[in-house]
């Protein structure tokens, strides 16, 4: 049949449509085969021509690849920064309440600025320009990355970009704040001026010092966690936005309560045992906490400006029960159980200076016990020479 040809790697197709010549080409080798299929394929478009019934979507159709096909298929709708942030948000359904909430935070900002931008002509450059122009430290502008990325990250996966520029901008050092624990002497003034408060706000926090737990872990406690009878308490759940969720690690432990913690618990008997599930809660409402900040914000930081001590965050409870532990001679590996790490490294990268401080502490008691020992002896005089 006149009208086909070879044409490069493909195979080149000549009929007339309403007195103009049209030669598509179709990507296909021009094997003998594929030779028979395009003379058929053109038998039946010039069928349709003869009939009228030879429309552009009929083109489309038989010519896919070429340029008349390409200009009149509709252009596929992309969707804006904004569009894609709420469809990851969806899909980060099964994250706490408070981590969904710092991500909404973040993007927000994040939508004010790119939000209606397409996100296949989100750049690189108009990013990094905003992350670095901010102003924000460190550890803020990491956090303002994380939503972005995962964002960005959707849309690629999803074939809407080729790439995604947010894996371009890197993060920033971040300085690691070492713990700052109180002393046990801080320890005792502090929960002597909370008396101030009452009875159960000194309870709270003396368990929580005494205890090791997270403050999540400690206002999430319930009575039928505790086994008085071994002295223990056991941790499976903490309590953040007034949800509750698995511990930050995941996994339950069994924590071994000492004499202060356990005096703690004693007294709160009274006030909750028979009132309800959970150990502590707010002496305001007489409702479990929701969250640690009305302690917080409540009595803990006023306490430390009105002792004039440093101010800290409440997580310093946690720290000070490990450097207590520590700086009395317990041994590490039993402190890193009853706070729940996984393995030594933690314990030792985080509280280095206080395993240091007690293992000097007992090797200077053990030198000075042998010289003490040496020194109070009687030296025997020298006999004279006869």
């Amino acid at each position: 049949m006149g009208g086909i040809r070879r044409h490069g790697k493909g195979i080149q197709v000549t009929f007339y449509w309403n007195g103009e010549r049209f030669r598509p080409t179709l990507k296909i080798p021009p094997t003998p085969a594929n030779i028979k299929y395009a003379e058929r394929l053109k038998g039946e478009v010039e069928r349709l021509i003869a009939l009228g019934a030879y429309t552009l979507d009929k083109y489309a159709e038989h010519f896919p690849t070429s340029r008349i096909a390409r200009q009149s298929a509709p252009k596929k709708q992309i969707d804006t920064f904004a569009v894609v942030s709420e469809k990851w948000l969806a899909s980060c359904s099964h994250l706490s309440t408070g981590t969904l909430v710092k991500y909404r935070q973040a993007l927000n900002f994040w939508l004010d600025k790119i939000g209606h931008t397409p996100i296949d002509q989100v750049l690189f450059s108009s990013i990094a320009a905003l992350a670095n122009s901010q102003g924000w430290k460190a550890k803020n502008r990491n956090n303002m990355l994380i939503p972005l990325r995962r964002v960005l990250e959707m849309a690629y996966l999803d074939g809407a970009i080729q790439f995604n520029p947010g894996e371009r901008i890197k993060n920033s050092k971040v300085q690691k704040e070492p713990p700052d624990p109180l002393t046990g002497e801080e320890v005792d003034a502090l929960l002597a001026y909370m008396g101030k408060y009452g009875d159960q706000i000194v309870n709270v926090f003396e368990f929580a010092i005494f205890s090791g737990l997270r403050p999540s872990e400690t206002i999430a406690l319930r009575w039928g966690d505790i086994d008085f009878s071994r002295g223990l308490a056991r941790v499976k759940r903490a309590r953040t936005f007034g949800e509750e969720h698995e511990t930050k690690t995941f996994k339950v432990r069994d924590v071994e309560l000492g004499a202060r913690a356990m005096a703690a618990l004693s007294r709160q008997k009274s006030f909750t045992f028979l009132k309800g599930e959970h150990v502590f809660e707010n002496p305001v409402t007489e409702q479990p906490y929701t969250e640690e900040r009305p302690l917080r914000r409540a009595y803990w930081n006023p306490a430390l400006k009105a002792m004039g001590m440093r101010e800290r965050n409440f997580y310093q409870t946690r720290h000070t029960y490990a450097t207590l532990n520590l700086m009395a001679g317990a041994n590490p590996m039993w402190v890193a159980k009853q706070l729940g790490h996984a393995t030594m490294a933690m314990l030792l990268t985080t509280y280095s200076k206080w395993i240091d401080g007690a293992d000097k502490s007992a090797e200077r008691t053990k030198i000075d016990s042998i010289f003490t020992a040496t020194a109070t002896k009687t030296p025997q005089k020298n006999k004279k020479l006869t």
